[in-house]
């Protein structure tokens, strides 16, 4: 479905994307985004690029300072990643980035009378009041999120 996106930006495929923080690191991947992956023109025809992209990243606030100053390490580190040289040189836009997705919690269901009474059955053997209490806490929200408490 984002396949025809991701080929307009110039990626062939979205794994840059989902990858970004494995591939330039944490700290760096929280104030910025690949947005697009320039490749060079062609000279005829079916030859193919010639060289490598430029890739084109978002940046938020100050930070892009600090990633043209690394900006030599972090082509390597594309490259590297790739295993070839995909990204000769990065093109930076200072802006707002987009919003990162949440994580969605799960609904948690209420346990039925039986699975808390196995539950609690099973939980019995127990001594220290703080580890049971924590152990409950726990297979409620094992048993609550499916059915019957089978994945």
């Amino acid at each position: 479905m984002t396949r025809d996106l991701f080929r307009k930006r110039g990626f062939a495929e979205g794994h840059i994307l989902s990858h970004w923080p494995d591939i330039i690191g944490e700290e760096l991947a929280e104030f910025s985004a690949p947005e697009r992956l320039v490749h060079p023109r062609r000279i005829r025809e079916g030859s193919g690029p010639q060289g490598a992209a430029t890739l084109e990243i978002r940046v938020d606030g100050p930070i892009a300072l600090e990633i043209k100053h690394l900006e030599p390490q972090i082509i390597e580190r594309i490259n590297g990643y790739y295993g070839y040289s995909s990204v000769s040189r990065l093109k930076l836009t200072q802006g707002p980035l987009p919003p990162k997705p949440r994580p969605r919690r799960r609904a948690i269901r209420t346990l039925a009378p039986d699975e808390r009474a196995a539950l609690n059955e099973s939980l019995e053997p127990i001594a220290e009041p703080e580890l049971k209490d924590a152990l409950t806490r726990l297979g409620e929200r094992i048993l609550g999120r499916t059915s019957g408490g089978k994945p």
